[in-house]
């Protein structure tokens, strides 16, 4: 039986009534014993945190990773329940902190509570049990009887029970009965395991807005900034007319701050190469973040950022 470690941090799929709303109440314990996951594998929970995921920051990104990079020997494979409103945030820095990861490890949450009637917080842990158990290297999301690379995935329901879709990459797999079928093969690791880091938070995120003032970019850059991600319009175009941002892109590239340049849209990618105003929004020095989500380009530039430090292997 295959031995599996599930890290607990929250999220609605443990929460319960509280004085002011709902809020994570249940351990990683309570969670295993209310699935009935007794008998799918040989299951031990870590009390990790115990919070709503807009209140997950980079540092538990960091945390998280510790986590399995310390206990990765010892298990065959990790399930990590999340809430659901940042897990696209958590699984894309997951992806990028544990390189060249030699085991599953599998998030996932709820929409509903554990305890609610008609909740989907079971049928979420077994496909992530199922997944985790698998053996396939890598990070995943399980949602919805669903499979996704957590590198590029995005929720795009607040109350849809299928909550997470892949953005710009096919979906990896689907829960059949009591087990995953996998529309890909694995791919094995490329080199051995490392726990990358540490990240560095100065990294913003700007959604444009029509008419908005390139003073707030710069403002930005004041505020000491060091890569900050334009969400554009469409294609990742900015205005280069009227209210221009092409100034302020220049006063970024003479103060050594990275834009990157994606856009606003959910499918398909930023394409600075096509239209004139992403050309010249290019010749102003902003980067293209090409099909990568807002989320992995978030946490791969706190990444790149954090990068003068030397990175730990384990």
């Amino acid at each position: 039986m295959k031995k599996l470690c599930l890290l607990a941090t929250g999220g609605t799929i443990a929460s319960v009534a509280g004085k002011d709303g709902l809020r994570p109440g249940l351990s990683g314990e309570e969670l295993l014993a209310r699935a009935g996951l007794a008998g799918l594998a040989e299951l031990t929970a870590v009390e990790l945190l115990a919070l709503d995921s807009t209140n997950v920051a980079p540092e538990h990104w960091e945390k998280i990773a510790r986590a399995v990079a310390e206990r990765r020997e010892e298990y065959d494979g990790f399930l990590l329940t999340h809430g659901t409103d940042t897990m696209a945030y958590t699984a894309a820095a997951l992806s990028l902190l544990l390189e060249n990861l030699d085991r599953p490890v599998v998030l996932t949450g709820s929409q509903l509570p554990i305890e609610v009637p008609g909740t989907d917080a079971v049928q979420n842990l077994r496909a992530a049990v199922f997944a985790a158990r698998s053996g396939r290297p890598g990070v995943f999301v399980a949602f919805g009887g669903k499979i996704l690379l957590a590198a590029a995935c995005r929720k795009l329901y607040t109350e849809n029970l299928v909550a997470f879709h892949p953005v710009n990459v096919p979906l990896l797999g689907e829960l059949r009965g009591s087990e995953i079928h996998w529309w890909q093969a694995a791919e094995a690791p490329s080199g051995p395991f490392r726990l990358r880091g540490p990240l560095d938070t100065r990294v913003a995120v700007l959604k444009l807005t029509p008419g908005m003032d390139g003073k707030i970019l710069t403002s930005l850059v004041d505020a000491g900034y060091r890569s900050i991600i334009v969400e554009g319009f469409g294609a990742g175009g900015v205005p280069t007319a009227g209210h221009s941002l092409l100034p302020a892109l220049d006063y970024a590239r003479e103060k050594g701050v990275r834009i990157i340049g994606t856009t606003q849209c959910t499918f398909d990618g930023a394409h600075l190469n096509r239209y004139e105003n992403g050309i010249l929004a290019m010749q102003h020095g902003m980067l293209s973040g090409g099909e990568k989500t807002t989320e992995y380009l978030y946490a791969e530039e706190m990444l790149r950022l954090g990068r003068h430090v030397p990175h730990v292997v384990y």
